[in-house]
C-alpha cells in the first residue's frame, strides 16, 4: 500500500501518543483518518484544528481529513460503530487501514483497579481484567470486524470500489518478548498480540489482508510523563524514552512497504535513527530486545511494592528469601 492518497484509516487510541503521531503522518500522506478514543489530548485537539484550517486552503488539498468519534474500545458495539462512521464520513465502502492501537499500562497501585496485584476483590471487581480487555481483546475483535467487513464488500457487486488489500497494524511492545512479576497482565497482553499477528500471516495470500505489528520500547508519551503510577518503573532523568515520531515512522513503513515487511512481522523499535535501528523480532531463537529504550532503571523496585500490596514485609535477606507474612 505505497500510495495512501484517498485511503481511509481507523486509529483507536489516536487521541495521544504514538497513535496520534501516526495519525498525523497518515493525514500528511493524503489518508483520511478516523480517530476513535475516549478523549483527545490537548495536542490532538490543536492539531485537528490546524488540519481543519488547512483543508480550507486549496493549496493543502493533498492532505487527508481527520475526524474523531468517542469510543470505549471495551465495547464491541462501539467498535462496530467506528466502521460505520468511517464508511459514512469518508464515503468509502470499507476502511483500508485498521490500527487498533488503544492500550493502557498496568500501574502498581493499591488504588488502581488495573493492577493484577492490587486486585480490588469481588465487591468492586469488574469481573474481568480491563488491561486484557483493552490491550488484547479489543485489537483481536477489531481485526475480526475488519475481516468480516472486507469479505462482505469484496463479495458485493461493486468490486471496483474496493481496494484489493487491507492492512491491520497492531501495537505490541518489547514486553511481548519478556516476562516479569511487575506487570503480568500487560506483558501477557503483548505476548498475545505477537502470537495473534504471527498466526494471522496467511490471511495475506488467502484474502489480501496483511496483518503486522510494531513492538516499541519505552516511549515518551502522556502515559509515562503525566501518570506518576505508570512512571514508577522509570528514572525520567536517566532512562531513554523514544520520541513517538520514531515509532510512528516505523508504523508507516509497516503500512507502506509490504515487500520488505511481510505478513506476521513484529518490528521492534528501541532506538532513534530510522530503519537501520529497527529490528524484526523472530518467533524462535530471538536474542531479545536491545537498544536504549529497552531498559528501565526502577523496575526492580516493583517487587518490594508487590509484597506491600500482598501484605508481607521484606526481611534482611534479599530476593525471595527473607520474605515473611505480617
Amino acid at each position: 500500500m505505497k500510495d495512501l492518497r484517498g485511503k481511509s484509516a481507523i486509529v483507536t487510541g489516536g487521541g495521544s501518543g504514538i497513535n496520534l503521531a501516526l495519525s498525523q503522518l497518515l493525514v500528511d500522506s493524503g489518508c483520511n483518518v478516523l480517530i476513535a478514543d475516549l478523549r483527545l489530548h490537548a495536542t490532538a485537539q490543536e492539531w485537528m484544528q490546524t488540519i481543519s484550517q488547512k483543508q480550507q486552503n486549496t493549496q493543502q488539498a493533498r492532505i487527508g481529513r481527520v475526524e474523531f468519534v468517542q469510543t470505549d474500545v471495551t465495547s464491541w458495539p462501539q467498535l462496530e460503530h467506528t466502521f460505520e462512521v468511517c464508511i459514512q464520513v469518508f464515503n468509502t465502502p470499507c476502511p483500508d487501514i485498521i490500527i487498533p492501537g488503544a492500550g493502557i499500562y498496568e500501574p502498581l497501585s493499591q488504588s488502581s483497579e488495573l493492577s493484577f496485584w492490587a486486585d480490588p476483590g469481588t465487591e468492586n471487581d469488574f469481573g474481568h481484567y480491563k488491561v486484557l480487555d483493552i490491550n488484547l481483546i479489543h485489537p483481536i475483535k477489531m481485526t475480526r470486524i475488519a475481516i468480516k467487513r472486507f469479505i462482505e464488500i469484496k463479495n458485493c457487486t461493486r468490486p471496483s470500489t474496493l481496494s484489493s488489500e487491507m492492512c491491520v497494524l497492531h501495537v505490541s511492545s518489547i514486553a511481548g518478548q519478556r516476562s516479569g512479576m511487575a506487570t503480568p497482565l500487560y506483558q501477557a497482553s503483548k505476548h498475545g498480540i505477537n502470537s495473534f499477528v504471527r498466526g494471522m500471516a496467511p490471511l495475506q495470500d488467502l484474502l489480501g489482508i496483511r496483518i503486522v505489528g510494531v513492538a516499541p520500547g519505552t516511549i515518551r508519551t502522556p502515559l509515562f510523563t503525566e501518570d506518576p503510577s505508570a512512571a514508577k518503573i522509570l528514572d525520567l532523568d536517566k532512562d531513554f524514552l523514544l520520541p513517538p515520531q520514531e515509532v510512528a515512522q516505523a508504523m508507516m513503513a509497516l503500512i507502506t512497504r509490504p515487500q520488505k515487511y511481510k505478513p506476521g512481522t513484529i518490528l521492534e523499535v528501541c532506538d532513534v535513527g530510522g530503519e537501520d535501528r529497527w529490528r524484526e523480532a523472530d518467533l524462535l531463537n530471538d536474542p531479545g530486545p536491545s537498544g536504549p529504550a529497552s531498559k528501565t532503571s526502577n523496575k526492580g523496585r516493583a517487587i518490594e511494592e508487590i509484597l506491600q500490596l500482598l501484605g508481607v514485609e521484606i526481611g534482611p535477606v534479599s530476593g525471595s528469601k527473607g520474605v515473611k507474612n505480617e
